[in-house]
């Protein structure tokens, strides 16, 4: 009576909901067409972003060795299920005898077969685990492809972020090269003193310079990501930043989708599951084990045998409780590594949505800034030109502009890794 459970399969924890897993400051949309619900195809619609991506899935290391790293988990599997088929061993025999009565050659053309009837679930719950175990590591690679693909495009946003920067960096530098011009010349009409004008080339310095770092920058990023596409170092090639189109709603669905999305999550399971059933191989080790011999052989004549056996454990020095116990503790540790990564999904996705959202509305605030920095350099200029201000005060506008346009472009990069991070966060997929 008390064996039938060794035959139950595994459910999930009654304790483990997935109820507000994103936190109760974010209102889940059940709308079944949710960002995890995208292919990457779908999401990043810029071609060349796809075929990095592409590239990356078919080149990258760590790729090719979890997939020898799932064939071993399948070779695993398949032999579980056929330790449920009996085995046969042919081992032929032949000599010269040699007796005092007689001499002469003897053969023996023996087959034995060994076959263990799984009366109490022993082999079953072996391959139920192994079965986990195929799984696990199935969710395992398809984590990293999801990392990859979140790695690649992460690093292709910079890259457009980075080569904005560079256009405007590069395009101030030659106007502080101007400026300097400019004030030079009124030092030498007794307009500007020596300080203003080393003040000035300071800065035209600081900015050239900065236009120095932002090609190292962007050769660093493009190296990044040679390494991931298994290449040499060299140019990576890419669009624009206007080509970029962002989602125009972020729905994140409801949280059991979650569950059903993100490889790393599934993989937990699958480990809860793969030690559940460890918990019951360790328990049918109490029961008896039904096992059936048999041979046939020929050594001119046919001999055949047939001897069934039933083996009761009674004492092993404690070591089969000693395997339960050892068993039910990994599989707590599992349960608790499981609640944990529950946790963890819901406050990734919960930072990524506000990344996602605060970035959004920075962008807005830091574009009416840019507007009226603009306005403001160009009404500076015009009071200038009638005598009304300084050159200084141009200067001043035109640092104030770059800094400013500096943290939009920041705010662009900050959208779009968010959208990045919460597409992964939510298990989007590869398909």
């Amino acid at each position: 009576m008390s064996s039938c459970g060794i035959y139950g399969k595994y459910t999930r924890p009654e304790h483990i909901t997935g109820e507000n897993l994103y936190g109760t400051d974010i209102s889940e949309n059940v709308d079944s067409a949710t960002l995890a619900s995208l292919s990457y195809k779908e999401l990043f619609t810029d071609p060349q972003l796809q075929a990095l991506i592409d590239t990356a899935l078919v080149r990258n290391s760590d790729l090719k060795s979890l997939e020898y790293t799932v064939k071993q988990a399948e070779a695993a599997y398949k032999a579980s299920k056929l330790a449920f088929v009996p085995g046969f061993t042919f081992v032929p025999k032949g000599g010269y005898n040699i007796s005092e009565t007689s001499h002469g050659w003897g053969y023996a053309i023996p087959v034995a077969m060994d076959w263990e009837i799984d009366l109490f679930g022993k082999l079953l719950n072996k391959k139920r685990k192994a079965g986990a175990a195929l799984l696990m590591t199935q969710d395992i690679r398809e984590a990293a492809q999801t990392q990859i693909v979140a790695t690649v495009a992460s690093l292709y946003f910079q890259l457009l972020i980075l080569d904005r920067q560079l256009i405007i960096t590069d395009s101030t530098a030659r106007k502080w090269q101007e400026t300097v011009r400019v004030i030079d010349l009124m030092k030498e009409a007794g307009m500007m003193n020596e300080v203003s004008v080393m003040q000035t080339q300071a800065t035209c310095y600081a900015i050239q310079a900065g236009v120095f770092e932002l090609q190292k920058a962007i050769r660093d990023v493009e190296n990044a990501m040679c390494l991931i596409l298994k290449q040499a170092p060299q140019p990576i090639p890419r669009g624009t930043l206007e080509e970029q189109v962002p989602p125009a709603e972020l729905q994140v669905g409801v949280s059991a989708q979650l569950l059903s999305n993100r490889p790393d999550v599934r993989q937990a399971e699958h480990n809860l599951e793969q030690y559940f059933y460890g918990v019951q191989y360790s328990r049918s080790m109490f029961y008896p084990s039904l096992k059936i011999d048999a041979s046939a052989a020929f050594s001119g004549k046919f001999i055949p045998s047939l001897i069934g056996s039933l083996v009761q454990p009674i004492f092993a020095h404690g070591g089969i409780k000693a395997n339960y116990e050892i068993s039910k503790a990994q599989y707590e540790q599992a349960l608790l590594q499981f609640e944990q990564k529950m946790l963890t999904a819901g406050s990734e996705v919960n930072n990524a949505l506000r990344k996602c959202q605060t970035a959004e509305m920075e962008y807005a605030q830091h574009t009416l800034q840019v507007e009226a920095l603009t306005k403001a350099m160009e009404h500076t200029l015009s009071l200038m030109n009638n005598g009304s201000t300084t050159y200084l005060e141009v200067i001043y506008a035109q640092q104030a502009l770059l800094d400013a346009q500096t943290s939009q472009l920041q705010d662009l990069l900050d959208r779009a890794l968010g959208t990045v991070e919460l597409y992964q966060a939510l298990g989007g997929g590869v398909k």
